[in-house]
């Protein structure tokens, strides 16, 4: 007896804004794998079962499905017709047929999903009138034949399939939406109108639903509805850009110039970012080559994992693994998405099998080492990036990361070397000349022969480089968000320097509240020292880090200590009080209080 063919879901087919029909993503139609080497080792294990015994009709299903979920559309054609050919399906006597009519129904249905992603659309249209035969039922079925006569235009025909298929499922909002399209075809804008009314009555945030609407008012003149219809299609769906261009023409019409170069900019920053997007989408629909289609979709997942579509990315780098699984660099984008999606088990068995392929796999090893970061195991991250950097001394990520963890362990010295390394392959980041001059005054600090007193060549060296990462900035229009405490930075060393002058005036151009506490403890210390600086000058930086940040105690404290030294106690009382309250267990902070108390 043959066996029985179950299949509990089912693609179907769309058209789209830009009025093509072509398949819905057949990813959501079949049960998805969660890991990449599911897909790999499913079809592995299916042809071998295959080639040992031929006759496991259920388990060439599977593997034709598997090959549609992956849009390998060859491989699956030819894996259904090879159950065709198993089951011996046209020889069977109805009479004594032990198939059921709906396991033929599945296979052809599989049959014209397969010719449909290979744009064969009069096959198709013969396979899913073989489903439809034993299977009258279906409207998914239906939905597909209408798809595949829509492509080739014969509109009359489309519409009467997808009649049958509203009429068999009324609550399915592509069915609608597909109807509305093909009435929009024939011209007949008002039935069109109501079917895709009804697939937004049916999903209210359905963007190609709006977007069609849109197309069906403007046609009518009917500019607000219009408007309204585009604004709503892009909030729902942000890829239909062409939802912006149409908006614009429609405020064109409605003569608000103004909000029409806005959406036609909106919709030209749009496009110049989902172009690379189509352009790759319209190479795959193109080429049927195995090796071709895995690249290409590799290219995509890329696309999406730049884009942060993590999800997407996994799914794009699963279907180019299962076409061709010795694609390593799929590995390696699977596992860097799987990274940044916190499922780092995956991502390093990803990482790992990318290493397994090609072992001398630069950014494999660099992605094991950003699991591992990301872990918080700063150990195995090191001795990741610096394979990569011995495989590829130029790699310039790996060098980064490299000198960020020494920089974050504290290990100034070797931090201090990444970053000159990166210098030379990289002159013009300020950031690292921040680091590097981060790095040489920590140096400063620990190598000096007393704590108030640096090394003064290692404190040299780091204003060396601050001053480099203040003049890389200042050649850009937007100052990094670091600058402010490169500034301080200077301040600092300046002021180890005795130098007052070069001191306050980086402090100053820091702006940030704890310069101008260290200006205000500096100003005290050089009152009366220096030409024009006095304690009220102290006082009034003081008082400036408060306002800037009214919560640090010890912001407070200086300006008691600078109040005392004015004599001016009751102000010094106000202060070191609000001190207290911040810091009530601080036992300085009492004993001034008491100080200050003994002085009232």
């Amino acid at each position: 007896m043959r066996p029985k063919i179950s299949c509990s879901t089912v693609i179907w087919v769309a058209l789209v804004g830009c009025h093509l029909f072509v398949l819905w993503p057949v990813q959501r139609a079949f049960c998805q794998v969660e890991t990449p080497s599911n897909i790999t080792t499913q079809i592995r294990t299916y042809r071998t079962q295959l080639a040992v015994d031929g006759t496991q009709v259920a388990m060439r299903l599977k593997l034709a499905k598997l090959y549609l979920q992956i849009e390998a559309y060859t491989e699956a054609v030819e894996a259904y017709q090879e159950v065709i050919t198993a089951l011996d399906i046209d020889s069977v006597p109805k009479s004594t047929a032990y198939i059921h009519d709906s396991d033929i129904s599945e296979v052809y249905y599989g049959l014209g999903l397969a010719y449909t992603g290979l744009e064969k659309f009069d096959d198709a249209i013969a396979a899913y009138q073989r489903a439809i035969a034993s299977a009258p039922d279906s409207a998914y079925t239906y939905a597909a034949l209408g798809s595949a006569y829509a492509n080739t235009h014969r509109y009359a025909e489309a519409l009467e399939a997808y009649k049958i298929a509203v009429a068999l499922d009324t609550n399915d909002k592509m069915i609608q939406h597909q109807l509305g399209n093909v009435y929009s075809k024939r011209g007949e804008h008002a039935a069109a109108i109501r079917h895709q009314l009804q697939a937004i009555s049916l999903e209210p945030k359905f963007g190609a639903a709006h977007y069609q609407l849109g197309l069906l008012y403007a046609h009518e003149k009917r500019w607000a509805d219009a408007i309204d219809a585009y604004r709503t299609a892009y909030q729902h769906d942000p890829t239909l850009v062409e939802a912006l261009y149409n908006l614009a023409q429609a405020y064109r019409r409605i003569g608000d110039t103004t909000a029409a170069r806005e959406q036609m900019t909106r919709f030209q920053e749009r496009k110049a970012v989902l172009d690379p997007l189509h352009q790759l989408r319209g190479a795959l629909q193109r080429t049927q080559d195995t090796t071709e289609r895995a690249q290409i979709l590799t290219n995509i997942g890329r696309y999406y994992l730049k884009d942060g579509n993590y999800e997407k990315a996994v799914w794009e780098y699963q279907k180019a693994i299962g076409i061709n699984p010795q694609l390593a660099t799929a590995y390696n984008g699977i596992g860097i998405a799987y990274t940044m999606l916190g499922k780092y088990s995956e991502a390093v068995d990803a990482q790992k099998k990318a290493l397994a392929l090609q072992p001398k796999f630069v950014e494999a090893q660099a992605g094991l080492g950003l699991v591992y970061l990301r872990e918080n195991k700063t150990a195995p991250a090191l001795k990741h990036y610096r394979q990569a950097v011995a495989l590829d001394p130029q790699f310039l990520e790996a060098h980064q990361k490299i000198a960020m963890v020494l920089l974050n362990q504290g290990n100034y010295a070797a931090a201090a070397e990444a970053y000159q390394t990166i210098i030379v392959l990289k002159s013009d980041d300020a950031e690292v000349y921040h680091n590097l001059g981060l790095c040489y005054a920590h140096q400063a600090k620990a190598t000096g022969d007393t704590r108030q007193q640096l090394d003064m060549e290692l404190t040299n060296a780091a204003l060396m480089a601050l001053k480099k990462a203040v003049d890389l900035s200042s050649q850009s229009a937007i100052h990094p968000p670091f600058l402010r405490e490169t500034h301080y930075l200077i301040g600092e060393l300046q002021a180890s320097k005795d130098d007052f002058s070069e001191a306050e005036k980086a402090y100053l151009a820091s702006k940030l509240p704890k310069a101008y506490h260290a200006l205000a403890q500096l100003s005290a210390k050089k009152a009366g020292a220096e030409p024009g600086v006095t304690l009220e000058t102290a006082r009034r930086y003081a008082q400036q880090a408060i306002g800037l940040d009214p919560n640090v105690a010890s912001y407070y404290n200086t300006l008691a200590l600078i109040e005392f030294r004015r004599s001016d106690y009751w102000q010094a009382e106000k202060a070191i009080r609000k001190a207290l309250e911040l810091e009530p267990n601080n036992r300085n902070y009492q004993r001034g209080l008491k100080q200050i108390s003994d002085k009232l």
